[in-house]
């Protein structure tokens, strides 16, 4: 059989040595291991396959690679096809089994292959002549197509050899540099270092001399983040934001420091520039005016004196939060790093003179930095998966998604040489513990540090357990164990990003999200029966749950508002009116919560309607990152919390007795995780909460020869 021969599966014709797939007038690309993956389930039709034989057939029996891969593949083969041909199932699931192709695979037949066939037996059915026939043709594709993947460049166009061999360390200094910015000439680099105990501030360096010094090009209280350089090197654009998070676009003189207001960009953590190949335009991305958690695309026209500031529009569905922006070659269109309401963020492909968009991925819950390759219609980014920094090639003339293999990868910029810089953030986390009963502070204590990841502590005392979440099996998932670390154990196996675990009072459930295949959800981990299942709400995104005192319901946020539903899921309404993303329920009814700003905590009593204010001034770092530990009343009670402020990082509580504040220690800058949980332990006096193990953050480069 010819190796470009087309052979049908329900509605659409499999290419399978060109890793194509056409349905009607609808054509998509797969990667090659999908296409390897939908081959074996072919080759075995209408036989079930266990995911053990498809681990050892399609990734030589890796199971720790193959699970997740596995898992991973099915998912964009049933996605491929439902956006192809939505009437038809193509892969059936059986429990317990494995999976099943669900449509018979129909092959062109030649006639000598008819002739052998008929040959054999004149007499058999036309059903079992056309299994047969079937069955070699499915052997020879099959072993066509696994020759070709193994000794032909076709289905893989972007060869380069692993790029972990070439990065070359630019940056050693103390502390973190971030931010890669290169020149028009590649010849001088700047970036944002936060120094150990010292002012975040830009610096410049020479590529040419690497043993000169890096020099200062700001010295000021305002945290200074990605930059881009004009094409004269005259002047550097970049943001900046100041104590309260203001953010603001400004452009410098190099030669004289003089520092030129553009715009102000709002207060929200959504914020990016970047310069056109012409160097007339700067686009940036900034908090949009009266709308809450979204953003908008600004142009400035920098041939005007005024600096001529327009939108992108947005014609339809702007209910989005823009994070990474960048210009394309010819100028025409953006490439965006986009939050969906899912909760996942995505790269799209804007028109600038529309606004229409092209989501171009699928599956990510953060990207860390995109740029756009000075001459090719190749884009490089950062995306997070199970909790990890890695970085990605996306080839879009075939739609085509390449593993770069590099842990860390983050912010990633292009020289126009070609050559690719990025800042390696590569931190593994620990749960720790700090003992608060003590008359002198004691140095934090590790309860659970591994070579895994650990995040998202809550502590239970029921049942005198720990939940976090940890990457040990080599996916994100609920974990349990002891307060101190000990006798740990695994609760779920989904394959997916685990946040925020929340024990109900009782020690019977723990509520949980989980964001997986675009979608995001909230489950409900039952501990006597050892099984979860999803809480289904109806909304798009969830934030960090919790319990009402008997156990019976759950809090959650959809964003914006915080709702109650009980345990099967009926929606008992908003539990307060103003816009919030967490709420705790005291004992006594009693609702807790933080402003829209973090900065303030308020109080709704159950025999009001309305919320009053509770802590005038409080420096929440967010609004999750505090611990209400309950006292027999208000007055006996606490509030732990994150306070940062600058490079000032602090563990601090609020004495609702005293209504003063404490600090409970000082630590060293980004020690610990604003967003990855906090929890208290009365028993023993333990505040736990995530701490990051190494702050040291270097900017890499890989030389163009090596890339793809």
């Amino acid at each position: 059989m010819k190796t470009n021969q087309l052979f049908l599966l329900g509605q659409c014709q499999v290419n399978a040595i060109e890793n194509k797939l056409l349905c009607g007038e609808h054509e998509c690309i797969l990667q090659p291991k999908f296409m390897e993956l939908l081959c074996f389930l072919v080759s075995h039709y209408p036989e079930p396959v266990t995911r053990e034989e498809l681990i050892a057939g399609v990734w030589d029996g890796n199971q720790f690679v193959g699970e997740k891969a596995l898992t991973n593949a099915i998912w964009h083969l049933r996605k491929t096809f439902k956006e192809l041909d939505a009437g038809n199932t193509y892969i059936a699931t059986l429990r317990k089994t494995g999976y099943r192709l669900a449509q018979q695979p129909v092959f062109p037949i030649s006639q000598k292959q008819q002739q052998a066939t008929l040959s054999v037996n004149k007499q058999q059915p036309l059903l079992t002549l056309k299994i047969t026939a079937i069955v070699m043709a499915v052997v020879l594709l099959c072993s066509t197509l696994f020759y070709f993947q193994s000794t032909q460049p076709l289905s893989e166009p972007l060869q380069f050899t692993p790029l972990f061999e070439h990065i070359e360390t630019i940056t050693t200094h103390p502390g973190r540099e971030l931010f890669p910015a290169i020149s028009n000439d590649s010849h001088f680099i700047t970036y944002s270092w936060r120094r150990p105990g010292q002012q975040t501030n830009l610096y410049l360096r020479d590529l040419l001399s690497p043993e000169q010094a890096a020099i200062a090009l700001t010295d000021s209280a305002y945290i200074e983040g990605r930059s881009v350089f004009s094409h004269d090197l005259e002047t550097l654009f970049y943001y900046r934001r100041d104590a309260q998070n203001h953010c603001e676009i400004v452009k410098q003189n190099i030669a004289t420091a003089k520092i030129t207001l553009i715009e102000t960009c709002g207060d929200g953590r959504g914020v990016d520039l970047d310069l056109n190949a012409a160097g007339d335009q700067l686009i940036f991305i900034s908090d949009k005016k009266h709308a809450y958690d979204q953003t908008e695309l600004n142009i400035v026209d920098l041939r005007s004196s005024e600096l001529a500031i327009t939108q992108v529009p947005c014609p339809r569905d702007c209910n989005f939060y823009d994070e990474s922006v960048v210009f394309s070659p010819d100028g025409e269109q953006l490439l965006v790093a986009r939050n969906l309401s899912s909760g996942h963020e995505e790269l799209f492909l804007v028109e600038i003179a529309t606004g229409e968009a092209k989501q171009l991925t699928s599956g990510f819950v953060d990207i860390r930095g995109v740029d756009w390759h000075p001459t090719k219609d190749l884009l490089v980014f950062s995306g997070v998966e199970q909790g990890k920094r890695r970085g990605y090639f996306y080839e879009l003339k075939t739609q085509r998604l390449i593993d770069a293999h590099i842990d860390g990868l983050s912010y990633p910029e292009y020289g126009q040489n070609g050559d690719l810089y990025f800042h390696q953030w590569h931190i593994d986390s620990a749960l720790m513990r700090v003992e608060t009963n003590n008359a002198v502070a004691s140095s934090p204590f590790p309860i659970l540090s591994t070579h895994f990841n650990t995040r998202f502590p809550d502590y239970n005392a029921v049942k005198n357990k720990l939940v976090f979440v940890s990457d040990e099996s080599g996916a994100t998932e609920l974990w349990l164990a002891n307060k101190d670390g000990t006798e740990r154990r695994q609760l779920t196996r989904l394959h997916a990003n685990v946040y925020s675990p929340v024990w109900s009072p009782d020690g019977r459930y723990i509520a949980f999200t989980v964001s997986s295949k675009g979608e995001n959800s909230l489950r409900i981990y039952d501990v006597n029966a050892k099984t979860s299942s999803q809480l289904h709400t109806g909304f798009n995104y969830h934030g960090k749950p919790s319990w009402a005192p008997d156990s019976r319901s759950v809090l959650i946020s959809n964003t914006q508002d915080v709702y109650r539903f009980t345990l099967t899921g009926t929606n008992l309404g908003k539990v307060v009116a103003q816009s919030t993303m967490y709420v705790y329920e005291d004992k006594q009814g009693a609702l807790i919560f933080a402003d829209h700003s973090a900065q303030q905590l308020w109080i709704k009593h159950p025999d009001s309607d309305k919320e009053q204010l509770l802590v005038e001034s409080i420096n929440l770092s967010n609004h999750l990152s505090w611990y209400y530990e309950e006292g027999a009343s208000q007055a006996t009670s606490r509030v732990y919390y994150f306070n940062v402020e600058q490079g000032d990082y602090r563990l601090s509580y609020y004495d609702f007795a005293t209504h003063s504040k404490h600090d409970v220690m000082r630590l060293p800058e980004r020690a610990f995780s604003r967003s990855s949980g906090l929890s208290y332990i009365s028993a023993v006096g333990w505040l736990v909460y995530t701490s990051y193990k190494s702050p040291q953050i270097d900017i890499k480069r890989i030389k163009a020869e090596y890339l793809p």
